[in-house]
């Protein structure tokens, strides 16, 4: 089949299966671009290897995982109409999603702040625009839905409340019902008495006196944010009106309804930002956890911050080459699946600690394949056995390695290999089989609450100087120990993530691609603005600055040690994070809200970091049978211990 023919037909498809909906066009768009990277290869020929080819020239393009995906999903479902044209004959489809779809994870909508709304109508001096905007962050329209209004689609209702009934036509035609308040309908009753005469009926105009399109009222919007400063879009001001009902704790339901949404879940991520439950808990809880005292401010406090745009990360390439060298000595079919593996990974870790992850991968695959080498002379992928890797295993065991790195070093290997098969390389089922070591459960990595206090005060103490060095070095400490972040997302954190007015951090990039909001407490707030009252003025949107230099994890673990000395505790910024969970757990914080503060997938995961102290459960015990039985447990069952006598010392008793 010609390639041309093959567009038509896909074209055909899409029109009749999604009529006048933009989908088509995206689609369309899509296969174009892959059928540029494909060149003069037919159609019929395309397999596996082809569109591996197009998802690596798209990351390294640097497109989102979410992009990918969706060109991913055209490629597969226009092999699928194509095959639909012979029905009889084997036609199969060469997109596989289990290997070349892209782990996106769950992005959180990014909402405009109140503050940047506030900042963006400051600056609209034309009424027609006000009342444009105003449906978007007022009635939660979309774009497209305010261009189509039309004059008949306004409704007075109730004179008394002043409230107005907006009919919409949303996506698939599906019209809804919304309501204007008084504030957002002064804004288009204004528009109204200004609104010219003309033939057609849409609310809104250009200067032409027709309809406006989709393009024209986002460049209106891109105009305004350039004089406000601001990076905002349409959809951000939708996402708004969605977090504002949902921090007054309207039920997802209703804002569901009000958006349109077919599905809870859509509703579900518009409003993932805003959880005022999950910030009253935890506020509650480091509330009862925390001293008001602890924490000092050394300047004033700055006014509340606008959230710029988030500059782009850049990875340096030259390092990940640099590291690639380890793998020359190997044969040439080991070296260049080495080196596409840690390419492969490298996408995936975060810049400032990708040079880390990439060191030890790289050291640790180049030791086991050496050592496998050394046992048995293997020639290629199919002559490795499943025995060589229980062999390899062995020699670890035997030089002292404990079951814990032993089990990591096979999942990297294991990994690898699964790497080099979907790669269609002869690897044997049977190296997989390899029973792991196993670990015994590993102890508890939080401090205790003695132990954090200590800490704490030491910490504290040493950062009283009143220098940048001091004020920059308190500030990320306790947004360590007060928000559970990891070393990565720490490291990570820019100017654009602070939200000091409404008391949040947004984590855009977290471990598992799910993106989250975690809450400050009042004295890591009032820190926080007395460090950016100094930070130094620079071009890196970074948020940790030591006069141009970025927070390094190295420097984040050196303090670390340095802090753990003073006060006889061995401290990671892991062991913070276990810490912070534990806190709040045993301040009576659901497991789910620890999850979600967390970023944890699971709340097996979350079990694993947060452990519940022997006299939590005691309290919650005795509470419990008081209420169930009246019983109250005077007594918590303690371990036999055999009494020792002991002199008692009376004049000091006395003292005492």
């Amino acid at each position: 089949m010609e390639t041309d023919t093959a567009r038509e037909l896909f074209r055909g498809y899409l029109y009749r299966r999604y009529g006048d909906r933009s989908t088509p066009k995206h689609y369309l768009s899509d296969l174009a671009i892959f059928l540029a990277h494909l060149g003069d290869k037919p159609i019929t020929e395309v397999n596996a290897k082809d569109i591996d080819g197009f998802v690596d020239q798209q990351h390294a393009q640097k497109l989102a995982p979410a992009t990918i995906n969706r060109r991913v999903a055209t490629l597969r479902t226009f092999f699928e109409c194509l095959a639909a044209q012979a029905p009889d004959e084997p036609c199969p489809n060469p997109v596989n999603w289990r290997r070349h779809g892209v782990k996106a994870g769950k992005a959180l909508p990014r909402d405009a702040l109140d503050a940047e709304v506030e900042r963006l109508f400051a600056v609209i001096d034309d009424t027609r625009d006000a009342a444009m905007f105003g449906l978007m962050v007022g009635a939660g329209l979309r774009v497209s839905e305010v261009v189509d209004l039309r004059i008949s689609d306004l409704e007075q209702v109730n004179l008394a409340e002043q409230l107005v009934l907006l009919r919409v036509q949303g996506k698939g035609h599906k019209e809804r019902i919304v309501w204007l308040t008084a504030t957002w309908h002064a804004r288009v009753k204004a528009w109204l008495a200004e609104r010219p005469l003309a033939t057609d009926d849409h609310l809104f105009l250009n200067q032409h006196n027709r309809k406006l399109t989709k393009d024209g009222v986002q460049f209106r919007l891109k105009q305004y944010c350039a004089q406000a400063g601001l990076s905002l879009t349409c959809h951000q001001l939708r996402h708004t009106f969605a977090r504002r009902l949902a921090e007054q704790r309207m039920p997802i339901e209703s804002i569901s309804r009000l958006l349109g949404h077919t599905f809870v879940a859509t509703t579900q991520r518009y409003t993932s930002g805003a959880n005022p439950d999950l910030r009253d808990e935890f506020q509650r809880a480091m509330a009862q956890l925390e001293d008001q005292k602890t924490v000092k401010t050394v300047a004033q406090a700055v006014p509340p911050f606008i959230r710029p745009p988030r500059q782009e990360e850049k990875t340096d390439l030259v390092r990940l080459e640099h590291t690639l060298k380890r793998f020359d000595g190997f044969p040439d079919w080991l070296r260049d699946e080495l080196c596409a593996y840690a390419q492969y990974r490298w996408r995936s870790w975060k810049p400032q600690l990708a040079l880390r992850h990439a060191t030890r991968l790289t050291c640790q695959l180049t030791n086991a394949w050496s050592k496998l080498f050394e046992i048995r002379k293997i020639s290629g992928w199919a002559d490795l056995q499943r025995s060589d890797i229980e062999a390899w295993l062995d020699t670890r065991r035997e030089a002292g390695l404990s079951p814990s790195s032993q089990y990591t070093e096979l999942g990297d290997l294991r990994a690898f290999l699964h790497f080099v098969q979907n790669h269609e390389h002869p690897v044997s089922a049977n190296v997989f089989r390899v029973d792991a070591p196993v670990c015994a459960p590993a102890p508890p990595k939080h401090l205790t609450e003695a132990e954090y206090q200590r800490l704490l005060e030491t910490v504290l103490s040493l950062t009283d100087d009143g220098t940048l060095v001091a004020i920059v070095e308190r500030a990320w400490f306790l947004t360590l120990a007060h928000t559970g972040l990891r070393v990565s997302e720490l490291l990570d954190l820019r100017l654009a993530d602070l939200d000091l007015a409404g008391g949040r951090v947004f984590i855009p990039s977290a471990k598992n691609g799910q993106e989250r909001v975690v809450y400050l407490t009042p004295a890591l707030a009032t820190t926080l603005r007395c460090y950016l009252s100094v930070r130094p003025v620079t071009n890196d949107d970074h948020l940790w600055q030591y006069d141009g230099r970025r927070l390094t994890d190295e420097r984040v673990r050196v303090c670390l040690g340095r802090w753990g000395e003073q006060c006889d505790i061995a401290i990671t910024p892991h062991r913070l994070r276990h810490t912070f969970a534990t806190r709040l757990l045993n301040q009576g914080v659901s497991l789910e809200v620890v999850r979600k503060l967390l970023g944890h997938s699971s709340l097996q995961m979350s079990q694993h970091y947060a452990r519940l102290y022997d006299s939590t459960v005691k309290e919650q015990f005795e509470s419990a049978a008081a209420e169930l039985e009246g019983v109250v447990v005077r007594n918590w069952p303690m371990p036999a211990i055999t009494p020792v006598p002991v002199q008692i010392d009376v004049q000091q008793v006395d003292s005492v």
